[in-house]
């Protein structure tokens, strides 16, 4: 089962009006479990997913939060793998060239929520490859990618902090306990973290 997310201690879906999302943090501030419990609450209700990450761990909690729908995902390890039949499209961990590939050729890219975790490990070409995209799904160190002017230049329709970046963005956090995040959005702001479901 998914965890669930809460704004302001409210149960809060974050859908696909509200990307492109940008979600900041330090390590182990929380948001890294935040964006990969977001995106598998986008899968749960519908979503078509792409979803690239630096370290396997991030697979391994999705799949655990989407628990009985595995048969709707693929793990992809190699460009002749790659299909727009599958819900969710899981690419090996930080294989950047495959990435660009899925970029190049799938045909439904434009339908799909693109998760890029861990965007400090990634080189420019990939922010290059979907920074025009609007279905995107940014999260990571944005102080310690190598693209974080053309990350921060970007428009969002939601931004999410679980620490003060260096880098200027629109927004600010309040004081931040652990754990805890700043989302401004459309309308929408506050509070938010993750509540754990077993």
């Amino acid at each position: 089962m998914a965890d669930t997310i809460l704004l302001n201690n409210e149960v809060y879906h974050i859908g696909e009006d509200g990307l492109p999302c940008l979600i900041h943090y330090a390590p182990k501030a929380g948001g890294s479990h935040f964006s990969v419990t977001m995106v598998a609450d986008l899968f749960l209700r519908g979503s078509k997913i792409l979803f690239l990450t630096a370290y396997p761990m991030a697979k391994d909690n999705f799949l655990q939060q989407i628990k009985g729908d595995e048969s709707k995902t693929a793990f992809i390890t190699d460009e002749s793998q790659l299909n727009s039949e599958t819900q969710a499209i899981i690419l090996e961990s930080g294989n950047e060239k495959l990435f660009l590939q899925a970029i190049e050729k799938l045909d439904d890219l434009d339908e799909r929520v693109i998760l890029v975790k861990n965007m400090e490990v990634f080189s420019d070409a990939v922010f290059d490859s979907c920074l025009k995209l609007q279905k995107i799904i940014l999260s990571g160190d944005i102080d310690k990618c190598s693209a974080k002017k053309q990350i921060s230049d970007k428009q969002y329709k939601t931004i999410v902090l679980f620490s003060k970046p260096e880098t200027p963005l629109k927004v600010e956090p309040p004081e931040l306990e652990k754990y805890t995040g700043y989302l401004w959005g459309d309308g929408k702001e506050g509070l938010v973290s993750v509540r754990m479901e077993n």
